[in-house]
């Protein structure tokens, strides 16, 4: 029950914002084993009948059965009423749990709450040991459990308040699966998890009331039942570290719960002076305190998997030779996969022993002391490592920007070796055979006209083009990376406009999608010309361009740049330029018979496209749906079907609220006659 509990309190970690990798873990199995996890929930429910709050009401409940004279149906019919009553009262909980998730799971990721949360389950735990005593009046538990009624609605009724006997002990369970289904968010996981909750806590009322002459055969309260709310207690006090770890320092959950199980198995199983006649429940305790004990031992072991050692980063030190330095943060997963998988790897640990490890903590995003230490590697995202030689310069060809394996870490180390060997040049000498790897891209501006008029409009654009694999980034990156940043540098009196982005391509590295352009991208923009302007003048336009280039791993590359352009009484055309033909075809158009209707909720999104009649799309494969803000979803999640002619689009949320309208592009995969290439999508959201 215990690990149960555990696990259950780490729920509220899902997905980008999860706080430690142990969590995430957990948070994983969880999701991947719903069965068992639904399993051990009925156990909890199941659980709580042992409690001194519950247990007693197992007699007075089937007694009523008993008192409430013959039944018109099967035996089992009123016991099934009143566990169907149970479980109303739990699935509303759950239902309303899940409606308002969002605020929930949202308020949980603040340390403030997180401490907040930890000290009322403490708390909790006092009552467990019997510092004080929660207990409906024994007045009003007599009068209900004293009544008498024939009808099947009495007793329904009579199902649906027990919740309200069981209440100080069902309810840091309750909190726990609140927890985990408010942040989840789904209306249907949280009517399942209360209603199978209620299940069990209602399946030896079914069971005793069916087969009434079992309730002869059941224990007697006593003594036994207040060593089981000590083991509650115990579970209590581990739960309330679980979130006293996430609020203070991740790394304390495998030390302090652990530590929990240990002191709690000893006092449980060897130290409680609970007395009781009966020399079986001695020995139980015994093993049962030896279980918790070894349990202990395993949860302890499970959070000591070796790693890599890395050093905090303080500074520019002057003793690299050669050196590694870790860029990361505590909301990146990829970061948290590098952590528990690469970073696991006997033999990544091993290779990484070579260097020196440095560790740069960028949770803290936008601080002065991160933005400075961006700014002086040029880190775009995280996580990034950085190889340097000897003379710590920067190795730029074995950059590594997001997850990479245990074996082409090793292989990057090997190459750093010798990078290192020949004095440091590879990374920075003009000659070097490797220099090419540094500029997979080149920037430059271009107008489509060769002279300008006064009073008129022309198109300009920056145009990247790039070597054969690589490819710059979309408007929306997807899941790492960042868009082309233009400064533009105009004359006096000329304005320009937004940027033209062509529909974008698809790179998938699973779990993770990014969006962006291969071979050659033009971001195109209008620009309005004075009127003012001297025929026979030249004007000059330039740009500070800044971009990052992906293939294996990712250079940031930057351009100044500048296009001159003379001022003439009408337009001559420019020569011909096949770039603003290419990147208007690719230009996304607005189809109004394309019908797009999207939903969301707290954890996920849906997007159900219509296309026009006698349009027949042959397999889901045929679409792709690039969604245009940024940090709303998991693009690796993305995944489109079709149903009865309608095209689906799936998608899970990463937590950050979406705009008010859906915004992105379709792209056909296929040629479709009549229709354009790739169709914006511009559609007003609505919740599910």
């Amino acid at each position: 029950m215990l690990l149960v509990l555990l696990i259950i309190a780490a729920a509220p970690t899902f997905g980008e914002e999860a706080l430690t990798g142990e969590a995430a873990g957990l948070a994983a199995s969880l999701n991947e084993s719903l069965l068992l996890t639904f399993a051990g929930i009925f156990l909890i429910g199941l659980a709580l009948n042992l409690t001194p709050c519950v247990y007693p009401m197992l007699a007075i409940t089937v007694s009523i059965f008993g008192q409430q004279g013959e039944s018109r149906g099967p035996l089992f019919l009123r016991p099934l009423v009143y566990v169907l009553g149970i479980s109303t009262m739990y699935s509303i909980l759950g239902l309303f749990a899940a409606l308002t998730g969002g605020l929930f799971g949202s308020i949980l990721q603040l340390p403030v709450v997180l401490l907040l949360v930890s000290l009322l389950f403490f708390v909790l735990s006092l009552s467990m040991f019997g510092f004080y005593e929660l207990q409906m009046p024994s007045s009003l538990l007599s009068r209900l459990g004293g009544q008498r009624s024939a009808s099947l609605f009495g007793t329904w009724l009579s199902g649906l308040f027990v919740g309200i006997f069981a209440a100080p002990c069902v309810g840091p369970p309750v909190i726990g699966l609140l927890t985990l289904v408010g942040h989840r968010g789904e209306p249907l996981f949280g009517f399942l998890v209360f209603f199978v909750l209620s299940l069990g806590l209602g399946f030896p009322y079914l069971v005793l009331g069916t087969f009434t002459g079992l309730l002869q055969k059941l224990p007697r309260s006593g003594a036994w039942m207040n060593w089981v709310k000590k083991l509650l207690g115990i579970v209590l006090i581990a739960v309330g570290f679980f979130y006293l770890s996430l609020a203070v320092e991740p790394g304390l959950t495998f030390i302090l719960i652990p530590l929990t199980m240990l002191l709690g198995g000893i006092y449980l199983g060897f130290i409680d002076k609970t007395q009781t006649s009966s020399y079986l429940f001695t020995w139980f305790k015994r093993l049962a305190g030896v279980a918790i004990i070894v349990g202990s031992v395993l949860f302890y072991q499970a959070g000591q998997v070796p790693a890599i050692n890395w050093e905090k980063y303080s500074g520019q030190p002057t003793h690299f030779g050669p050196a590694a330095i870790y860029f990361s943060a505590s909301w990146c997963i990829p970061c948290l996969e590098l952590d528990r998988m690469t970073f696991t790897e006997r033999t990544a640990i091993e290779a990484m022993g070579q260097l020196k490890r440095f560790k740069v903590d960028l949770s803290n995003y936008d601080s002065p002391e991160s933005k400075a230490v961006r700014e002086k590697y040029r880190i775009l995202g995280v996580p990034t490592l950085v190889f340097l030689d000897k003379n710590g310069q920067e190795v730029l060809q074995e950059r590594v920007v997001g997850f990479v394996s245990a074996e082409e870490l090793i292989a990057r180390i090997e190459r750093v070796k010798v990078a290192v060997a020949a004095g440091g040049e590879t990374a920075v000498a003009a000659d070097s055979p490797h220099k090419i790897e540094e500029e997979p891209s080149q920037a430059s501006i271009i107008a489509d006209a060769a002279s300008i008029v006064p009073g008129s409009s022309f198109n300009l654009g920056a145009l990247f083009k790039m070597r054969e694999g690589w490819h710059v980034y979309w408007m929306n990156p997807g899941d790492s990376g960042t868009e082309p940043q233009i400064s533009w540098r105009l004359p006096e009196g000329f304005a320009i406009g937004e940027p033209k982005w062509p529909a974008p391509q698809r790179f998938d590295k699973p779990p993770f999608a990014t969006f962006g352009h291969e071979d050659e991208l033009l971001l195109a923009h209008e620009v309005s010309v004075p009127a003012n302007l001297e025929p026979g003048t030249v004007v000059k336009i330039g740009a500070d361009i800044e971009w990052l280039v992906c293939d294996e791993i990712c250079i940031s590359q930057s351009a100044s740049v500048e296009l001159e352009l003379t001022v003439a009484q009408t337009a001559h055309p420019s020569p011909a330029d096949p770039s603003f033909a290419n990147a208007k075809y690719l230009l996304p158009e607005a189809s109004p018979d394309w019908r797009f209707s999207p939903t969301y909720d707290t954890r996920s999104a849906r997007l159900l496209i219509e296309p026009p009649t006698g349009v027949s799309l042959r397999d889901a494969g045929s679409l792709t749906f690039f969604p245009a803000q940024q940090g709303v979803f998991r693009h690796g999640s993305i995944k489109a079907t079709i149903d009865a002619g309608k095209i689906r689009v799936d998608m899970q949320r990463t937590g950050l609220p979406p705009e008010e309208r859906l915004r992105g592009v379709i792209v056909l995969n296929e040629v479709i006659s009549g229709q354009p290439r790739s169709i914006i999508v511009d559609t007003e959201w609505h919740k599910k």
